[in-house]
């Protein structure tokens, strides 16, 4: 009886030590990061909405934004721009019913859709 009591609180005990062995890993190995609550904003005619949605991390090699156009009589909804390893926020603003302009910092690597007919129309800068 003495034995398997044993038998178990060691088991216990070890179990214990890889739970948390294991936590520690996933804690430093995973990145630690945020989902920002998305932002809207609505060209001057309201015919399109853009949508930025971004997350920010601990290591700024995995944050990443964003950004898609919706139609909004139809619904219709498209990826203009991607950003990846920012060091910072974007910022979109609508300079004409039918132009969105997108600042995003220095560095960062970028993707952004070709121009989709009847669609406004996306320009991405890098913020100064």
């Amino acid at each position: 009886m003495e034995g398997l009591r044993k038998a178990l609180v060691s088991g216990g005990v070890l179990a214990a030590v890889l739970a948390a062995a294991f936590s520690l890993y996933l804690w430093l190995a995973l990145p630690n990061c945020m989902l920002q609550p998305s932002d809207s904003v609505v060209a001057p005619d309201a015919r399109f909405v853009a949508v930025v949605e971004s997350r920010i991390c601990s290591k700024p090699n995995d944050n990443w934004a964003k950004v898609t156009l919706q139609a909004r009589e139809s619904g219709e909804r498209a990826l203009v721009f991607r950003l990846l390893e920012a060091s910072g926020p974007i910022a979109v603003r609508w300079v004409a019913p039918t132009m969105l302009e997108i600042r995003y910092p220095n560095g960062a690597q970028t993707w952004h859709s070709t121009r989709i007919q009847g669609w406004p129309t996306v320009i991405a800068l890098i913020a100064d």
